[in-house]
Formats: C-alpha cells, structure tokens, sequence
C-alpha cells in the first residue's frame, strides 16, 4: 500500500483560517456565544480537512487535520499491520488508516503536539487489531490457521506481544507515560456488552446512553494537548465530557449500523444489536434509514448543548487559565469533528451489500428478523473467527422481548413451571420435595461489585506473560485466570475488613455496602469455588496440590500480617519478607505453577523465584505508594494498620524517643480507627529524618534490577524464543509507578 501525502502547513495561512490570530481576550470578547468555540491561539500544525467528499458529516464544527503528524501516523499504521502479518495474524479490517477520513490520530486530534500523538500511533493502532480479535471479527482461512480456538488464542499472544513491545518501549521513553498505558489496559477490559445490553429493553435514546459504557477517546486529550488546566477545573468539565462521549457513541452506532446487525445475527445473539440505530427503529417504528437520520438530529441537539455548555464554563473559569480552557473545550469539538469525518471515510465499519445479512434500507425491524430467518434456512457462510452466521436464537423462534428462566433473589420463578404462587409451602408439598440447591447470585454480589470496580489487575497480566513461555490449553488457561481472579477478589475483600478502609479511591469497600457477614461468607466461598474450578484441569491431582500448598503461605501470611497489627508488634525486615512471600507471592506464585504444570512447551521452566521476587516489589511498591500519597494529603493510607517496609525501617532505626512516638500513634490507631492528619503528618516527618522512604526505595531498585536480571537468564534458556514483551512491559509499568 503507498503512502499517502498530506498538503504541508505553510507558513502563511489565510486569516479566515487562523481563527487564533486576534488576541486572545479579543476573542472571547467578540464571540457570540453561540457558535463553535474558536481555537484561542494561531495553529501550529493543522489546516481544514474537507469534508464535502464524505458521505454523512452532518456536524457544524470544521474538521481539521494534522499535517505536521499525518504521514508518520500512517508509516506506523502500515508497519504495525506488516508485523502482524509477519508474525503469523490473519486478515483484519481497516484499522486506524481510514480511506477518506486520513489516520485516525491526525483526525481526531488536529492540534495536538506531533511528538506526543506519535507515541500513541503504534499501540491505538495495535488496539484496532485488538477490537477484531475480541470481537472475533476476525477473516481466516482454515486451512492456513487451522482450528479456531488454537488459532484465536494464538492471535491473542501475538497481539500481547505487539502491544507489550509498545508500551514497554513508550514507557523507557517516558515514564510519565505510565497514565497514559493505564487508559489503554482500563479500556480493554470493558466490553459495550459485557452486562447482556442486547437483552435490555431501551426506552429510548437517553435510556440507552446512560446505561452503556460511552466510548472514552477524550482520556488521552489532555497527554496528546498538553493540557495545564488543574484537576478540579477538569472535574468541572465532567458534563461537557459525558456529551463529548454521549456524541462519539452516536457517531459510531450510525456509522456501524449495517455491520452490528450482520455481526449481532452471526454471533447468535439475542435481543437486538446495543446500537442507537436499532433502538430508534425499534421505539419510533421507522426504517433503517430513518432512524440514522433520527440518530443524526440527535447529535445536532447534543451538539447545540455541547456549544451552550463551552460558553457558560468558559464564562466562569478564572480569567488566568482562561485560555487553557478553551484550547481543551476547543479540542474537545475538533475531536467530534474529527470522529466523524474518519468513521464517514472509513471501511471499519462498513460491510459490502452483497453480505447476506446486510439489512435493506427500506426494512423496519420486524423485515429484519423475518429475512433472516428465511436466510438462515439457505445460507451457510463462515467468517468471523470461523463464526457461522446459521443457527442463531434469535432466527429460530424467539421473538424480541420473550421471556426467560429467570431467578428471583436467588431463586428460581416456579410460576413458568405452573407453580400456584397462591399455594403455601406446606400445600404445595415442598416440604417433602427433593429441593435444587440455591443460586449463587446472591452470594456473589460483593463479588461482582469488587470487579465492576477495578481495572485490569496485573495478575491477570503476568499470567498473559507466562502463557507465552508456557502456551497452555484455551481452557486450561481460562480456568487458571478465574482462580486467580476469584482469590485476588476473596483477598482484596477480607483485607479491607482486617484493615478497616471504608473505601478505596473513592469508591466504599465490599463490606461497606453488603456488611460484614454477607463479605465475609462471599469471600469463604470464593476459596471454595476455586477449589472447584482446581478439580476441573487435566492435571488436577498435582493442581490440588498445588493450591493447598500455597493457600496454606497466603492464610499464614495475612496471619501474621494481622498478628502483628493487633498486637502491635514491629517484625524484623526478614520477617516481613516472609510474610510478603505468603501474603502476596503465593499468588503469583500459584498461577506459575498451575501453568506450569498445564503447559504444552518449556514445560520445565522453572519461575518461581522470578514471580516471587515479582510478589515482593508489588507489595513494597503498593505500601510506598500510600505512604507517599500520605505525604501529599491522602487522609486514609495510615489508617489501614499494616506495617510496611517503611515503617518497619523507621520503629527498627529511630531513637528511643521517635520509635516511642510511632509506637504509641500505631497503638492509637488500632484503638480508634485512624489517625488524625495531624498525627499522620508526625509519622511522615518521623520517616523522613530516619531516612526510610529512601531506604524504601533503594529496596525497590534492587529488586528491578534482580528482576531483569532473572527475566534475562530465563530468556536466554529459551532458544529460538523472543524477549517475553509482556513480562518487560509488566516490569516497566510498575518501575514507572513507583516514580
């Protein structure tokens, strides 16, 4: 594919188009208020992209490009697709380059600095790649990748690979990157369906858009901009945000509205697609068409709020950050303007007419599922990760809306089985019934609430890392990353208890929210679950084993975690070491093992020193970290109870007179609960004249040091193998952390 040129910025440009070259003041001085917010400054790197040859842009913003980033985006895109092929992936669609809208990055982001947009042009254009994998939107060929689940897993090292390798090398570049990466991994583990949304009966637009996750491409907006503007004035932004997003998800619901009905019918999916498109077709009773151009009104009244929000924030931000505003409200239209004009030119979304399930613009939804039941009687055709489009429900007689086996409350509804519901117990003969056993759900509930409120968990990453030298079984390895998931959750619950934290980052810790007892039985019943789940893999005897032995170090290691605090008793630093290794290695510890003892390839690589030294700097980092942010005013991160590396120097490294201070603030705290920011202020100062954060931090820096050392040594016994990309990305991210 040849490179396509962009016309180059010159050095003059015509003055209808430098909206930046009236002084700044003299701009919100002029302005009407009512119209687009122009950019407060003469641009640097973009000129206006034309938008009249692209079929549906119906926005009033003026979509621009940059030029100074365009062609070196592009390189990369096409050099991120060569090593995909290269290294063995399949046929995806259009990704970030779009035919007519120009690389999505330059679009979407015309103002932005060329050197920080370009750090990101490899890895969204790898999440592209991603999207298709996950989605399984995937074209292969049978006989070149063979099955598909060893194909899709395959696929899926490959693409952990690519991306490792670049945030691994973003983040060598430049640590301060590190939130940057953190947007990305948040954004993978979200999924627009991932709650059954395509069996949710929408009332309407505005239901649908304050029940699905928005799309979030204006995260990275203040990195790509180098945005000043101070976190609460961010924060007051929230409502321009929630239109920006509400906007970008409409524009692409119309821009994929053909495809999500070919992809939804081909996935065997209930319901109707989670699309505006769909829900406008299937409250207003309208054609496919009709309801794009619905959804498309919809924006422009979005649109218009958006302008009449900038100006009221604008109004009333301080006049010194006045222009740092607006360049961010300003960018945060361009970015609308700039989604709209890549999805209009692009193919991503689009699917050829000749598709058997491409919906007809003059159907209405019940014309949809009449053809396609007819298709499905006729047409055999694969794609899609090797989905077939044939044998969907929703084709074979369930109609939209019916109804479900449901549970209520844990138990299931007997009134779908005849069950008089005006009969009592004893009348009904339930008293001498053989009864099921009860639901879960309930049980579950702290459970999933700990979950929807997490981002990805690095466990589940390091497991992602060693598959690439293990190269488990599909199904071995989902049932390794449940365990580890379900007792990182059982832990995070109990520890909350023991360490009395009613929240965590703002959001209420399980036991706040369902109680004590109700956390406590979920998390019991966790291990119990993973016990279960341990008794399903093909080597089960030796993954018994396996996990008694290293539930045994986690229960003795949060043992003397509490034993010490309860007591108030300072450990010596080889103690803590131990009980670091039993606490918190055990379950890195227990994924290598499983793995190991799962796997299909170096199946006698040994890494249990590797993970463990791993287990040690998580947690060391994680305590220096809520020391620090106690330092810099987090009211809560001394109120847990624990002793750290830090404290532990400092009791074992005071004079007689500061260790009797920290003494009795620790025995304080036990008793009340927390500690006043007073008091914490003293511990800190007491810290700093002992020299323990330093210490704290010299620790850490050996153990990256060692780590990668080890990391190295395990590399080089594997001939033939590349550097394991996940595993260094793993490690950069954390050493970026922790600075």
């Amino acid at each position: 594919m040849a490179t396509q040129t962009y016309p180059r910025r010159t050095n003059t440009v015509p003055t209808s188009l430098r909206l930046g070259t009236r002084h700044q003041s003299a701009i919100f001085q002029d302005a009407s208020h009512s119209g687009p917010m122009p950019w407060p400054e003469p641009f640097q790197f973009s000129i206006p992209f034309s938008t009249k040859h692209l079929d549906g842009y119906f926005l009033t913003y003026q979509s621009r490009i940059n030029t100074s980033t365009a062609e070196k985006e592009t390189e990369v895109i096409l050099r991120v697709h060569q090593e995909w092929f290269d290294r063995g992936g399949c046929q995806v669609r259009d990704g970030a380059l779009s035919v007519d809208g120009g690389p999505v990055l330059s679009v979407v982001f015309p103002e932005a600095e060329p050197g920080r947009l370009l750090n990101l042009a490899a890895i969204v254009s790898i999440g592209y790649i991603h999207d298709d994998w996950a989605s399984q939107e995937l074209v292969c060929n049978r006989s070149n990748h063979g099955d598909k689940e060893s194909s899709m897993k395959k696929f899926g090292v490959i693409i952990n690979q690519m991306k490792s390798r670049a945030i691994a090398e973003m983040l060598e570049n430049d640590s301060s990157l590190i939130s940057v990466t953190q947007i990305f991994g948040a954004r993978e583990i979200r999924s627009p369906e991932s709650h059954d949304l395509h069996l949710v009966e929408f009332q309407g637009l505005d239901h649908y858009l304050e029940t699905k996750h928005l799309t979030d491409t204006w995260s990275i907006l203040p990195y790509v901009y180098d945005i000043k503007l101070p976190k609460d004035q961010l924060a007051r932004y929230s409502d321009l945000i929630r239109l920006t997003s509400k906007l970008n998800t409409l524009i692409k619901d119309i821009s994929s509205a053909e495809r999500d009905w070919s992809s939804h019918i081909s996935h065997n999916k209930l319901g109707i697609p989670v699309s505006a498109v769909y829900i406008m077709m299937q409250t207003q009773d309208v054609t496919i068409e009709q309801a794009k151009k619905l959804v498309e009104r919809k924006c422009l009244d979005l649109e218009q709020q958006f302008l009449r929000l900038s100006w009221d924030l604008l109004d009333n931000t301080e006049p010194m950050i006045q222009e740092e505003a607006a360049r961010y409200i300003s960018a945060l239209h361009y970015l609308l303007a700039g989604e709209l004009s890549w999805h209009a030119g692009s193919n991503r979304y689009r699917i050829d007419p000749s598709d058997p399930f491409y919906p007809k613009p003059e159907y209405k939804l019940n014309d949809f599922l009449q053809d396609a039941r007819v298709l499905a009687n006729s047409v055999q055709v694969e794609r899609s990760g090797y989905e077939s489009r044939s044998n969907s429900p929703i084709l074979s007689g369930i109609a939209l809306g019916s109804s479900r086996s449901r549970s209520i409350n844990g138990f299931r509804d007997g009134r779908a089985n005849g069950f008089n519901e005006d009969l009592t117990a004893y009348e009904s003969d339930a008293w001498l019934d053989q009864s099921a056993r009860l639901s879960e759900e309930a049980v579950l509930k702290p459970f999933e609430y700990l979950s929807s409120q997490q981002s990805k968990k690095i466990s589940s990453q390091v497991i992602q890392a060693l598959d690439f030298w293990y190269n488990l079984p599909r199904r071995s390895l989902d049932i390794i990353s449940s365990i580890v998931d379900m007792l990182h959750n059982s832990s995070s619950i109990l520890d909350d208890m023991e360490e009395t934290p009613s929240a965590k980052q703002g959001t209420p810790s399980a036991h706040m929210v369902f109680g004590t007892p109700q956390s406590v039985n979920t998390a019991n019943y966790l291990f119990v679950k993973c016990l279960q789940e341990v008794q399903k893999l093909p080597h089960s005897l030796s993954a018994v084993e396996i996990f008694t032995d290293e539930m045994t170090n986690l229960n003795l290691g949060r043992g003397y975690n509490i034993h010490w605090a309860f007591r108030s008793t300072t450990p010596l630093e080889r103690d803590y070491i131990q009980m670091v290794d039993g606490k918190t290695g055990s379950l890195f510890r227990l994924a290598a093992r499983l793995m190991k003892a799962e796997a299909t390839q170096n199946k006698d690589l040994n890494i249990d020193s590797l993970v463990t030294l791993m287990g040690r700097y998580f947690q060391i980092r994680d305590d220096h970290q809520s020391l620090s942010s106690t330092s810099q005013g987090d009211p809560s991160s001394l109120d847990e109870g624990k002793y750290s590396l830090g404290l532990i120097h400092s009791l074992n490294n005071s004079n007689p007179s500061e260790r009797e201070q920290l003494e009795n603030l620790l025995l304080l705290r036990s008793r009340r609960g927390n500690l006043f920011p007073e008091q914490k202020s003293l511990v800190v100062k007491i810290l700093a004249r002992t020299g323990s954060m330093g210490y704290t931090v010299k620790v850490m820096e050996r153990l990256e040091n060692e780590i990668e050392r080890r990391l190295e040594s395990v590399e080089a016994t594997i001939i033939g193998a590349e550097r394991n990309w996940t595993m260094r990305a793993i490690i950069e991210y954390l050493r970026a952390g922790r600075s």
